[in-house]
């Protein structure tokens, strides 16, 4: 390498997700569809959906939103996040129960399904571990492959509350968004 030259890293920094500082308004297919989770959402969101408890674990699933195309519907619950941390007590009311509907605020972290004991990770820490390899494109696909088996998006959740005609939210939020990155 020659004076005055940068050696280059296989993502530059100006390639790495940065941090959401505001609860950015996502569906559950959002991130529970995401295919390459160095392009999952890294910080702060605030997801609506319906409770559902299944054994030791809370789940977010997704609500249908009527005004969709038939093509993009999806049926309620057909999707969910696990979410990390959340407690009934701690929501916001006391009417949160499984089944019931709420829009969920925190982070969005991954989750090894395999060793729960683990800490999450975010998108950020995937890019960090992938910059570790280089150039060295074998090894960074493996590592992605190993992290899509065994890691799934979940919320780490900070607060929660009961919400009425979910569906209507979620189409005025879509159409704000919409409007904003016109």
């Amino acid at each position: 390498m020659c004076d005055g030259e940068v050696e280059e890293t296989a993502v530059s920094s100006e390639n790495l997700p940065k941090y959401c500082n505001y609860f950015k308004n996502l569906l559950v297919e959002e991130l529970a569809l995401e295919p390459d989770y160095t392009h999952l959402h890294y910080g702060k969101c605030a997801v609506i959906g319906r409770l559902s408890a299944i054994s030791d674990y809370i789940k977010l699933e997704n609500v249908t939103v009527p005004h969709f195309p038939s093509e993009c519907k999806l049926p309620i619950g057909v999707v969910s996040l696990l979410l990390l941390n959340f407690s009934y007590e701690n929501s916001a009311d006391d009417a949160l129960s499984p089944g019931c509907y709420c829009i969920v605020r925190g982070e969005v972290v991954l989750y090894n399904v395999q060793k729960p004991n683990q800490l999450p990770i975010t998108s950020l820490d995937l890019h960090h571990k992938l910059n570790l390899f280089g150039d060295k494109e074998e090894a960074r696909a493996q590592l992605l492959q190993q992290v899509l088996k065994t890691y799934k998006p979940a919320i780490n959740v900070w607060h929660s509350r009961r919400i009425d005609q979910p569906e209507e939210l979620i189409q005025h939020r879509l159409e704000i968004r919409a409007l904003v990155t016109q």
